[in-house]
């Protein structure tokens, strides 16, 4: 609450409000990845293309997040080299969780890895309902509340096929 604040009252995202992101892309990737990697471990020549759609539904759903944190970092008075250093750390320990997440996870319980995904999903809503919306709505009101609820329609959608 305090981070949306924030953010509303300079009209910029703040500094804190590009760590929170910072912090929601690790929390919610460390998961992601974990499953992506035990995906890999279990993997077939037939469950390839799931895998590359893990992967680019991984990319795509952290993009925008990254995006802006490092966009509030820059505003907020962060050298280029220190944004691009913070973010390349995350994107390192993300890979590394892949990489755990085969050797490791691939012999997870089915439960243990449902509660991963549920960490993750947690992360990514928690950021979302934190940092996101409020300033989503701040500025683009009605149209922003419309891409919302799209979106997650077409999220429902797409996982039903």
């Amino acid at each position: 609450e305090k981070l949306a604040t924030a953010a509303r009252n300079t009209g910029a995202p703040s500094s804190g409000v590009a760590f929170a992101l910072l912090a929601a892309v690790t929390l919610d990737g460390v998961p992601e990845n974990l499953a992506l990697g035990v995906s890999l471990a279990s993997s077939s020549e037939e469950g390839l293309a799931g895998i590359v759609a893990l992967l680019v539904a991984i990319f795509v759903s952290n993009f925008p997040e990254s995006l802006v944190g490092a966009a509030a970092m820059r505003s907020g008075d962060r050298s280029p080299r220190f944004v691009i250093g913070i973010w390349t750390v995350t994107a390192v320990v993300l890979t590394v969780a892949v990489v755990v997440g085969r050797a490791v996870a691939d012999g997870m319980s089915p439960g243990t890895l449902a509660f991963a995904l549920a960490f993750a999903g947690g992360a990514v809503l928690a950021s979302l309902a934190d940092t996101l919306m409020p300033e989503a709505f701040e500025h683009g009101r009605p149209f922003n509340a419309m891409s919302t609820a799209l979106g997650f329609l077409l999220a429902f959608v797409l996982s039903d096929l």
